[in-house]
Parts: structure tokens; sequence; C-alpha cells
């Protein structure tokens, strides 16, 4: 089932992203909030027990249930991984609508790669506002294959509580050096905003933004008095090497092959494949 028409793939070749509206429905999405939910449930009932906060929040809504339970203490995430392996997300790297539009952009030998990151994009955190960035320039060494990361937005997304912003076309510069900054972020050496027009990418929850391992992208700060939780997952094509990740312990799995369909993993598969990697994973 093709998802994204012709002109919308040859968009994608030329731009190095795309914005796909409505792609995912309220189900789908509550899904995943539950994986989350549960996590921010460990997180309080952890700082309850060590006595650095006295109520649970309960009661918060989703977008404010985590700012209380960190409240003061100045506590950091880039985001989350192991946190929240669960059911949920494996269902969600195997949506249908999902590896439709992988495939489209991909082809139809679909491995999950192990570094999907739930974002916990608190307000005013410094830390989950990066800066311009290539994918490609975090894993390491160079990847001169195709990695598509489609990002998808939990609640509605725009400039006051950190949408995403791209250089279209910035996936045709190669790789460019990098330097860090204090927050371990990769910033380029060079003055990428003079090579191209900013785009700014306000979106609705269950939207997909889909873009290429070395286009530039970057998210804004946090203004908003709530979370702005999201998730983002990697697709590449089956059998390219993820040595990087696999060393990490963020082992994926193959997810679609129309070629080999008995060689797709499931759920039970990609909870071996973390065991095998030195990851406790819960049954």
């Amino acid at each position: 089932m093709q998802s994204i028409a012709q002109a919308q793939r040859q968009d994608y070749d030329r731009t190095g992203y795309l914005v796909i509206p409505g792609m995912l429905g309220e189900s789908t999405l509550a899904s995943v909030r539950r994986s989350i939910a549960r996590q921010v449930d460990r997180e309080a009932c952890r700082l309850r027990e060590e006595g650095v906060i006295a109520e649970l929040f309960e009661d918060m809504p989703f977008t404010r249930r985590l700012v209380e339970v960190y409240g003061t203490n100045k506590r950091k995430s880039i985001g989350w991984n192991q946190e929240v392996f669960s059911r949920e997300i494996y269902d969600l790297g195997t949506n249908e609508t999902i590896l439709d539009v992988a495939e489209d952009l991909v082809g139809p030998e679909l491995q999950f790669n192990g570094d999907y990151w739930v974002r916990t994009k608190l307000p005013g955190e410094s830390v989950t506002t990066f800066p311009w960035h290539q994918d490609s320039g975090y894993y390491g060494d160079p990847t001169d294959f195709h990695i598509l990361s489609l990002w998808i937005p939990l609640v509605d997304v725009d400039e006051h509580n950190g949408c995403m912003q791209v250089l279209p076309g910035s996936h045709k510069w190669g790789l460019r050096p990098v330097d860090s900054d204090s927050e371990g972020h990769h910033i380029p050496t060079e003055d990428i905003e003079s090579r191209g027009e900013i785009v700014t990418l306000p979106m609705k929850a269950g939207d997909i933004f889909a873009f290429h391992n070395l286009t530039y992208h970057r998210s804004l700060m946090n203004r908003s008095d709530g979370i702005r939780w999201s998730i983002d997952l990697r697709y590449s094509v089956i059998g390219r090497p993820l040595e990087w990740l696999f060393k990490a312990g963020l082992n994926g799995f193959n997810a679609r092959s129309r070629r080999d369909p008995d060689s797709v993993n499931s759920w039970e598969d990609w909870k071996r494949l973390r065991r095998a990697a030195g990851v406790i994973v819960e049954d």
C-alpha cells in the first residue's frame, strides 16, 4: 500500500524532509502515552521513596505531571529509550501506516533501528533544545546509507512549545564537522544558516515529520508550561551496519520484509535481542 504520493517522494528526495499530516489516530497515540505514563509513575514513586517529593501528582494531566514530579530538582533527560521499552513501542514501530511511509521512502526491506526516543521536553529545559545537527553526526562514524527518522508529536507543537525547524536540501551537503557544547550537543563549526532557508514546522499530534540522516534540523525552546512530548523512530534497510547501536544495547528488529516475511521479528524476538545485548528487560 502506498502512503505518500510520487510528488511527495520527489519532495523528500529534493529537500531531505517531508511533513505528512494526520497519519496517526488517537488510539495509536493513546497507546504510546500509556507507556510514557507508566515511566512517569515509576519516576514519581522512586523520587517519593528517596524523599525528594512528598506526593505522586497522580491527578495531573499528561502534559504537566512530570513537571510537578521533577519540580525544582533540576533533573535533566534528553530522552527515554529503555525506560519506555514496551509492547506499545513495538506496536508503534510495526504500525502498518508507519511502515507504509517507511517503505515508500526507504524500500520494502525495513529494520526498525533501536534508537527510538521519547523526548521529555520540559518547559525551559536547554538539554532538550537541540541546536542545528545532522543525526549522522551522533553515530560515531559517517553513515553513507539512508537512515529515515520519523518524528511524531504526541501533543500539538508550535514555536511556543518547541516545534522543529529544518534546512531544506541540507542532506546534500555531506556530513559536516562539529564541536560539542556544554550540554553535550553537537554544534556546526560553520554558519549553516547562511547556506539555506529556515523552515519552521508547527504540527498536530499524529502528524509525521520524516527526514534524512544528513538533513539539518533543530528543536526550539519549550516556552510553555507543559511538556512537549514526542517520539522519534528510525528505519533503514535490513542488513545495514548498526554496530554503534548494538554496542549501546539499542538493538532493533526486522519490521517488514516483502522478500522474506518470516524474517520479521515478533515482540518476543525483540525482547530476546535486547536481553542478549545485556539489557534488563521485564516480562
